[in-house]
């Protein structure tokens, strides 16, 4: 665990995983996540990259329920705890 907390999982999905630059970075972060300390990684590497970083976060049970729907959008496992 550290400052962000505890990530499980994470996906880079949508537009970037289709390989098309938007301008909009989604990711979706599996785990128990400090929303604090991710605003603020996520603010300081918006300005870095020069685009925006949207973040859908959801504990190990609301994942397992988003599976059927993550399947159907395009996705890339970027990040896996082993």
């Amino acid at each position: 665990m550290n400052r962000l907390g505890y990530l499980e999982l994470a996906y880079l999905i949508d537009d970037y995983a289709e390989g098309k630059d938007t301008g909009v970075v989604d990711l979706l972060l599996v785990g128990n996540i400090d929303q604090y300390h991710l605003n603020d990684l996520s603010i300081k590497t918006e300005r870095y990259i020069k685009r925006k970083i949207r973040s859908l976060v959801l504990t190990r049970k609301e994942f397992k329920e988003f599976l059927p729907r993550l399947e159907k959008r395009k996705h890339i496992l970027i990040w896996e705890m082993k």
